[in-house]
Protein backbone atom coordinates (compact mmCIF):
# COMPACT_ATOMS: atom_id res chain seq x y z
CA UNK A 1 0.00 0.00 0.00
CA UNK A 2 1.55 3.24 -1.24
CA UNK A 3 1.47 6.26 1.61
CA UNK A 4 -0.21 9.17 -0.24
CA UNK A 5 1.37 12.72 0.63
CA UNK A 6 4.64 11.14 2.30
CA UNK A 7 2.89 10.38 5.37
CA UNK A 8 5.91 9.52 7.44
CA UNK A 9 6.84 13.36 7.61
CA UNK A 10 5.48 16.13 9.58
CA UNK A 11 4.31 19.32 8.29
CA UNK A 12 7.55 20.71 7.16
CA UNK A 13 8.43 17.66 5.07
CA UNK A 14 10.74 16.56 7.46
CA UNK A 15 11.05 12.95 7.92
CA UNK A 16 10.77 11.52 11.38
CA UNK A 17 11.60 8.30 12.65
CA UNK A 18 11.21 6.58 15.57
CA UNK A 19 14.54 6.39 15.97
CA UNK A 20 15.41 10.37 15.51
CA UNK A 21 12.88 10.89 17.81
CA UNK A 22 14.34 9.05 20.89
CA UNK A 23 17.87 11.19 20.32
CA UNK A 24 15.73 14.13 20.33
CA UNK A 25 14.04 13.44 23.53
CA UNK A 26 16.66 11.88 24.88
CA UNK A 27 18.40 15.77 24.06
CA UNK A 28 16.14 17.19 25.58
CA UNK A 29 15.67 15.26 28.66
CA UNK A 30 19.02 15.78 29.53
CA UNK A 31 19.02 19.72 28.94
CA UNK A 32 16.00 20.16 31.41
CA UNK A 33 17.52 17.90 33.96
CA UNK A 34 21.55 18.40 33.73
CA UNK A 35 21.52 21.08 31.94
CA UNK A 36 23.64 19.76 29.07
CA UNK A 37 23.55 17.09 26.39
CA UNK A 38 27.11 15.65 25.37
CA UNK A 39 27.34 12.54 22.90
CA UNK A 40 28.54 10.31 25.55
CA UNK A 41 25.58 11.31 28.07
CA UNK A 42 23.19 10.72 25.05
CA UNK A 43 24.59 7.60 24.66
CA UNK A 44 24.07 5.90 28.47
CA UNK A 45 20.59 7.82 28.26
CA UNK A 46 19.43 5.11 25.32
CA UNK A 47 21.81 2.70 26.36
CA UNK A 48 23.99 2.38 23.22
CA UNK A 49 27.20 2.84 22.38
CA UNK A 50 29.11 5.78 22.22
CA UNK A 51 30.05 5.11 18.27
CA UNK A 52 26.63 4.51 17.36
CA UNK A 53 25.50 7.32 18.56
CA UNK A 54 27.96 9.78 17.42
CA UNK A 55 27.02 8.42 14.07
CA UNK A 56 23.14 8.81 14.45
CA UNK A 57 24.16 12.57 16.23
CA UNK A 58 27.16 13.68 13.29
CA UNK A 59 24.04 12.43 10.49
CA UNK A 60 21.28 15.06 13.24
CA UNK A 61 23.60 17.50 12.78
CA UNK A 62 24.27 17.33 9.06
CA UNK A 63 20.22 17.35 8.79
CA UNK A 64 20.45 21.14 11.27
CA UNK A 65 18.01 18.76 14.07
CA UNK A 66 21.21 19.46 16.16
CA UNK A 67 23.83 21.51 16.72
CA UNK A 68 26.86 21.54 18.95
CA UNK A 69 28.84 24.46 20.39
CA UNK A 70 32.62 24.57 20.99
CA UNK A 71 32.51 23.17 24.10
CA UNK A 72 30.99 19.86 22.65
CA UNK A 73 27.59 20.73 23.96
CA UNK A 74 24.98 19.23 21.80
CA UNK A 75 21.47 21.14 22.07
CA UNK A 76 17.98 21.51 19.54
CA UNK A 77 17.29 23.62 16.68
CA UNK A 78 14.76 26.03 17.36
CA UNK A 79 12.91 23.91 14.44
CA UNK A 80 12.91 20.61 16.87
CA UNK A 81 12.29 22.01 20.37
CA UNK A 82 9.24 22.81 18.94
CA UNK A 83 8.46 19.02 17.29
CA UNK A 84 10.03 17.71 20.57
CA UNK A 85 7.19 19.54 22.56
CA UNK A 86 4.98 18.87 20.39
CA UNK A 87 5.41 15.21 20.28
CA UNK A 88 5.60 15.00 24.14
CA UNK A 89 2.32 16.57 24.19
CA UNK A 90 0.68 14.38 22.11
CA UNK A 91 2.62 11.12 23.87
CA UNK A 92 0.75 12.55 27.18
CA UNK A 93 -2.57 12.53 25.51
CA UNK A 94 -2.01 9.11 24.81
CA UNK A 95 -0.93 7.96 27.59
CA UNK A 96 -3.85 8.95 29.57
CA UNK A 97 -6.14 7.74 26.78
CA UNK A 98 -4.29 4.59 27.13
CA UNK A 99 -4.37 4.27 30.69
CA UNK A 100 -7.62 5.95 31.78
CA UNK A 101 -9.88 5.13 28.59
CA UNK A 102 -8.86 1.82 27.86
CA UNK A 103 -7.51 0.89 30.58
CA UNK A 104 -4.53 -0.39 29.93
CA UNK A 105 -1.67 -1.19 32.08
CA UNK A 106 1.86 1.30 32.35
CA UNK A 107 3.98 -0.97 30.39
CA UNK A 108 1.19 -1.07 27.39
CA UNK A 109 0.59 2.46 27.72
CA UNK A 110 4.25 3.66 27.43
CA UNK A 111 5.19 1.27 24.79
CA UNK A 112 2.25 2.15 22.50
CA UNK A 113 2.20 5.82 22.98
CA UNK A 114 5.98 5.60 22.46
CA UNK A 115 5.79 4.19 19.35
CA UNK A 116 3.56 6.40 17.80
CA UNK A 117 3.30 9.84 19.67
CA UNK A 118 5.20 11.04 16.43
CA UNK A 119 3.52 9.89 13.67
CA UNK A 120 0.07 11.04 14.66
CA UNK A 121 -1.61 14.18 13.37
CA UNK A 122 -2.81 17.13 15.85
CA UNK A 123 -6.46 16.34 14.42
CA UNK A 124 -6.03 12.70 16.26
CA UNK A 125 -4.57 13.28 19.41
CA UNK A 126 -7.39 16.41 20.05
CA UNK A 127 -10.52 13.80 18.81
CA UNK A 128 -8.33 11.29 21.07
CA UNK A 129 -8.10 13.77 24.04
CA UNK A 130 -11.62 14.95 23.75
CA UNK A 131 -12.90 11.65 24.25
CA UNK A 132 -10.58 10.47 27.22
CA UNK A 133 -11.68 13.28 29.50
Amino acid sequence: MKCINNCWKDENNIEITHSIIHYLFSIDFLLKTSWYARWVDIAKNLSITPWSCSTALKNLIKKWFIYEDTNKFIFLTKLWEEIVEKANYKRNILLNFFKNTLELNDNISNINACNIEHLLSDEVIEAIKKISN
